[in-house]
């Protein structure tokens, strides 16, 4: 396929998503029977932007159930004030996606206190006292660093893995279920691996991409590079690439093999391209979405209690270049990220 900029095509991504995103949050003269909240991690990732999509979509199809989105920007300040804004809404239920196990808890305390139920997603709280969505993420990164170490093993023999990893800065949790479960993968392949440097990406393409032109030049024996999202790997990648790295030979690896985290359509595109390094990720965006809902809705209708933990398990599938076929992968984006295209034709070009 011809090269895109990395960044040009995220963007386009984030406007294709995002236009009938908010379409929906305006449609203020439909009768709902509920009004829910939502506050995403960040409206700079895909995966959120696609999660906020399908859930504005399922809640009123299934419930007739109004969803009011509040993106967090990545921010503590900025997402709970979000939390504040919905309760002062008097919102049914919120659902929140946060990176800091501790605001999670404040969180669930300040919605507590005002009678509204809270469900949280992925980073468990400190206090577990409200129901729970958890993608099933560390096999799947674990099975991924198996795939990479294979792969990168199988066509340089004679070259250990050295491992770089870009995380979202130190998340115990996200050690737990990405990198360091990555790590383990590679290391049940080749035990003689080594973990040469992890660090923080920001979540994004940019920085990543700067980060990971400091860390191949200080370091330029690593061969398997994971990112904690798309968007970050997006970034290693295109560093890669200006230092004349980032190719295979139709999926054999030459100078290193990348994996990131989520499954966005502008991952796929290079995932599927047989000369690119990035060659798998994994993420669920519809089962997480319609979860949520569906948890929300179980307290509001007094199925579950609001103050009682328990978790709503849901799998992350792996699509990587080897082992899931193109078809799949196609279903893949059209089932989590409302893809309309053709994405073999759309790798061909």
């Amino acid at each position: 396929m011809l090269k895109t900029s990395k960044f040009l095509l995220v963007l386009i991504m984030v406007a294709g998503v995002m236009a009938p995103l908010f379409a929906n949050g305006q449609d203020e003269a439909a009768d709902y029977d509920y009004v829910l909240g939502k506050v995403p991690y960040t409206f700079e990732h895909a995966y959120h932007q696609a999660v906020a999509k399908e859930l504005t979509s399922y809640a009123k199809q299934m419930y007739n159930a109004k969803v009011v989105v509040v993106d967090g920007q990545a921010s503590n300040e900025k997402t709970l004030a979000a939390v504040e804004n919905l309760v002062a809404q008097g919102v049914d239920a919120i659902e929140l996606h946060c990176g800091d196990a501790g605001l999670m808890t404040t969180a669930i305390n300040i919605a507590h206190e005002a009678g509204i139920p809270i469900v949280t997603t992925l980073i468990r709280p400190t206090e577990m006292m409200a129901p729970h969505v958890q993608p099933q993420e560390t096999p799947s990164s674990l099975t991924m660093g198996q795939i990479a170490a294979t792969q990168w093993l199988k066509a340089n023999p004679d070259k250990p893995c050295k491992v770089a990893m870009l995380n979202f800065g130190g998340i115990e949790q996200i050690w737990q279920m990405r990198t360091g479960a990555f790590f383990d993968g590679v290391k049940s392949i080749d035990p003689s691996a080594e973990l040469v440097t992890m660090l923080n990406g920001a979540g994004s393409t940019v920085t990543s991409m700067e980060v990971t032109l400091d860390i191949l030049q200080a370091n330029p024996e690593v061969n398997i590079i994971f990112a904690a999202n798309d968007e970050m790997a997006l970034g290693a990648l295109a560093a890669c690439e200006q230092l004349g790295r980032g190719v295979m030979d139709n999926g054999v690896p030459l100078t290193e093999v990348i994996a990131g985290l989520d499954g966005s359509e502008a991952a796929m595109l290079e995932i599927y391209d047989p000369s690119s390094s990035f060659k798998m990720t994994h993420g669920a965006v519809r089962d997480v979405a319609r979860a949520e809902i569906d948890t929300m809705m179980a307290i509001v209708k007094g199925e579950i209690p609001m103050d009682k933990y328990m978790e709503t398990p849901v799998l992350s599938p792996v699509v990587d270049f080897y082992n899931t076929p193109i078809e799949e992968a196609q279903r893949f984006l059209e089932t989590n990220f409302f893809y309309e295209g053709d994405l073999k034709a759309e790798i061909k070009k």
